[in-house]
């Protein structure tokens, strides 16, 4: 099992969550963050900021599933037909086991 985190923008967690959940992927956590990727922020006329409010969605696939997962967000993720800076960033860690803390069941 790989854990993929997506940190994407905000106006984007909609387009993504329909395009995963046609996928099948319906379990997503939503969380709300303050970050800058390597633009360091952003610069409106004499106003800076230097943190910007994303979205990030943490979702569980089997191994199988990562690739298609990975492509099916950035597709839905990207401002623009080739992207641009500040469309987010996607990591993808192995999850050794899950449990079901209502049965205890493990697995997905």
């Amino acid at each position: 099992m790989k854990l993929i985190k997506a940190i994407i923008r905000p106006e984007k967690v909609l387009p993504v969550l329909e395009a995963l959940s046609e996928k099948g992927h319906n379990s997503v956590t939503r969380i709300s963050v303050l970050g800058r990727g390597k633009q360091r922020g952003l610069k409106v006329g004499d106003v800076y900021y230097d943190e910007i409010p994303k979205e990030m969605l943490l979702i569980v696939v089997e191994d199988a599933s990562v690739k298609e997962t990975v492509q099916t967000i950035a597709g839905s993720a990207r401002t623009e037909e080739a992207g641009a800076f500040g469309d987010g960033k996607i990591f993808v860690s192995e999850v050794s086991t899950a449990y079901t803390v209502s049965t205890g069941e493990e697995g997905l």
